[in-house]
């Protein structure tokens, strides 16, 4: 026997309250003897030893009653019961992966398959009374109903008409759902089954070690869950998927030609020849490539395309010949515009060609005009000098860039925060004019205002060391991503001598580029609607080579780009997560139309999240470009944005059995590659059953008796 509140057993030490009382109340009796009492002496012996004994009696129930209590208030199991008809019922939590791998066909069916009849069995050997719930565990872990149920019935139902595009399972945070989920559970027989269809990339850091921290909180829980790993076999291994698409600009001008390098990955052994690579833009097919991939290799190609009006267009591409169709396809959104109207705030204006703050940065930006071709230009260019800064320059300005500014006056301040706090973008560049105390106690003001770091001082490399360098990672921000493929240019060929060393001790400030000297390069913080991005080096050549590298004007133009679409969508996101608009006018309660990729429409309500009116739709579950409008406008006017599924779950090599197996044995769990394997892991264990109804019944009778023994003493 075991309980599922214990220390509710030491309520039992209550029995001391009435022994005390008993013990401290005991009379003396004297005992004063009189002539004609020998004819009564048997009289009271008799008398005197039925009192005693009730007397016992009634200590005895009144000891008995707070023991009782407190064995029915810790909830005893027994385990023994299991196996009697009415006992054995059962909380279970099905811990389901619904990853994208799951939907890959096999010679015994997709494991997807498999695992809803493995549910439908499941639930239908649970004894009356169980209740069950099913955890979604690919991707963020989420519940797939409201709450645990009873109705077994509904629970293959709901787990037929969830998706399984998810991305890739994250164990530790699965397993932390599942025993939250349990942590409640009514029945004391507690049961977590995990299935999935183990594949290595999600687990192979587990079999080979890592740590599981939520296995330790689930066996806190008394009783302790038992945990099977349910793993579902498939023998396909070999798909093609489109690894990356990286799109050459965030915006672009009509008839301006958006580029898109496209990485095709085979994970198999096979190689594929003569594939089909279709290009599309809103849904029609453009045109077609072949290409062949070799085995466990990748081919890259670049396609382009240009847009001939204004709006929002999807653009992207679809692979053809492999069975696993759903990471074939890519689609984004490319914003076209007429212009972006850009200005250009230079604090240290010079007299000789490229001498001043932001020559460079100009002609980065308007590349087609520097060289008079006949190729427009998206970003359309004001420039001003920072003396003559004031309310009417700000007006009609999307983006806002400020190059080696001294400092600004007080009006001037208030300006550009109201630009910012209504959507506009800001881009701040260094240099040796900066007045550093005004910057850190006047633009800072304690993360309260424009600029997104405190700095304290500059940094510099002397002329005997070497040039500090940009540090190379896998980037994500939508500005820098482009440069992950070595082709959108070496960052690490620039080479910097100074810098502002910027304090970035708040989580909402994020790092783009950084140095190797440990130093942020180009940060970024939201203010209000808009967004603040601060590089630490000048736009100029003054404190760096970046401004004659290669990469500088496709670097500079999506900065400012990716600051001119605030309220746009941005190119793609992951199935998962929620069709999200911010809206530039908007009410509360507004009513919106969401389209999926199928033509399905759902209407969602706007609502006010801090000073903006959004609309936001339920989490997305299939890949594809959504819209949203509202009523009475036409779908090409709408906002459109685009979702493709996590390319991690495109291999789809599993953990070996041997490896599952193995692990589960560390973690204290049962494996199986079947339900019949289940069931005789079922029947092996033997989970508890709460007995406290008894108890029940039994204090009960204690508190009746007590008091019929109490009033027939009082009698006597």
């Amino acid at each position: 026997m075991s309980f599922l509140t214990p220390f509710l057993l030491a309520g039992a030490a209550a029995f001391l309250i009435p022994l005390l009382i008993h013990l401290l109340n005991r009379r003396k009796v004297s005992v004063v003897r009189w002539g004609p009492m020998h004819l009564l002496q048997e009289v009271i012996r008799q008398k005197k030893r039925k009192f005693v004994i009730e007397q016992w009696l009634l200590l005895a129930i009144r000891i008995a009653i707070p023991i009782i209590l407190a064995l029915c208030l810790a909830r005893p199991v027994l385990s023994a019961l299991r196996s009697i008809p009415g006992f054995g019922k059962t909380s279970l939590v099905v811990l389901l992966d619904d990853s994208f791998s799951m939907r890959a066909p096999g010679s015994n069916g997709a494991p997807r398959e498999q695992a809803k009849a493995a549910i439908q069995r499941l639930v239908d050997g649970l004894p009356r009374g169980s209740d069950a719930q099913v955890i979604l565990a690919g991707g963020t872990p989420r519940k797939l109903m409201d709450s645990a149920t009873s109705a077994l019935d509904l629970v293959p139902k709901a787990v037929a008409d969830a998706p399984s595009l998810a991305g890739p399972v994250a164990a530790n945070e699965a397993l932390q759902a599942a025993a939250a989920a349990l942590a409640k559970a009514p029945n004391a027989t507690r049961e977590i089954v995990l299935m999935s269809d183990f594949q290595s990339a999600d687990w192979k850091a587990f079999a080979e070690g890592a740590a599981l921290p939520a296995l330790d909180a689930m066996a806190k829980q008394e009783p302790k869950p038992s945990l099977t790993f349910y793993r579902l076999p498939n023998d396909l291994t070999e798909n093609l998927s489109l690894a990356s698409v990286e799109l050459s600009a965030l915006v672009a001008a009509e008839t301006q030609p958006v580029g898109l390098r496209v990485r095709v990955q085979n994970h198999g052994k096979r190689a594929w020849q003569d594939i089909a690579l279709h290009l599309e833009a809103d849904g029609t097919r453009l045109r077609t490539t072949r290409i062949s991939v070799p085995p466990e290799g990748e081919t890259t190609l670049s396609l382009t395309h240009a847009f001939e009006k204004v709006g929002d267009h999807s653009l992207g591409v679809r692979l053809e010949g492999d069975t696993l169709t759903d990471d074939n396809a890519f689609q984004g959104i490319v914003h076209v515009r007429n212009q972006i109207n850009v200005l250009l705030v230079d604090g240290s204006a010079g007299g000789a060609p490229m001498a001043s703050a932001l020559d460079f940065l100009e002609i980065a930006l308007t590349p087609n005009d520097a060289v008079k071709a006949t190729l427009k230009d998206l970003i359309k260019i004001t420039r001003v000098d920072v003396k003559k800064l004031n309310k009417d320059k700000l007006k009609g300005m999307e983006v806002i860039i400020l190059g080696d500014v001294v400092k600004l006056e007080g009006n001037d301040i208030r300006e550009l925060e109201a630009f910012v706090d209504a959507g506009g973008g800001l881009l701040i560049f260094g240099g040796p004019h900066c007045d550093l105390d005004w910057y850190s106690r006047e633009f800072y003001r304690g993360g309260k205002g424009l600029f997104p770091s405190n700095i304290k001082v500059y940094g510099r490399i002397e002329a005997t060391e070497n040039p500090a360098r940009i540090v190379l990672q896998r980037f994500t921000h939508p500005a820098t991503t482009y440069f992950n493929d070595p082709r959108g240019g070496r960052l690490q060929d620039a080479e910097f001598n100074h810098w502002l060393n910027f304090e970035t001790k708040s989580d909402e400030v994020k790092t783009l580029l950084a140095l190797d000297r440990g130093a942020p390069l180009i940060i970024e913080k939201s203010k209000g609607r808009g967004r603040v991005i601060a590089c630490a080096s000048t736009a100029n050549a003054e404190w760096s080579t970046m401004p004659l590298q290669m990469f500088y004007l496709p670097l500079a133009q999506r900065l400012v780009t990716y600051l001119s679409t605030q309220g746009s969508a941005p190119a793609w996101q992951l199935v998962g997560q929620p069709v999200r608009y911010v809206l530039k006018d908007g009410k509360v309660d507004d009513v919106f139309v969401v389209t999926d990729p199928t033509g399905k429409t759902t209407e969602v309500k706007t609502r006010k999240e801090s000073n903006a009116v959004i609309v936001e739709s339920a989490l997305t579950n299939q890949p594809g470009v959504y819209s949203v409008r509202a009523p009475g406008m036409s779908e090409e006017s709408a906002q459109r944005f685009a979702f493709n599924l996590n390319s991690a779950e495109s291999d789809l090599k599993p953990l070996p059995a041997d490896d599952v197996k193995a692990l589960a044995e560390r973690t204290g769990a049962s494996f199986t590659e079947s339900f019949e394997g289940y069931e005789k892991l079922d029947r092996s264990r033997r989970h508890g059953s709460e007995f406290w109804q008894p108890f029940l019944l039994a204090l009960l009778a204690l508190l009746f008796g007590e008091v019929l023994l109490q009033q027939r003493i009082a009698r006597a």
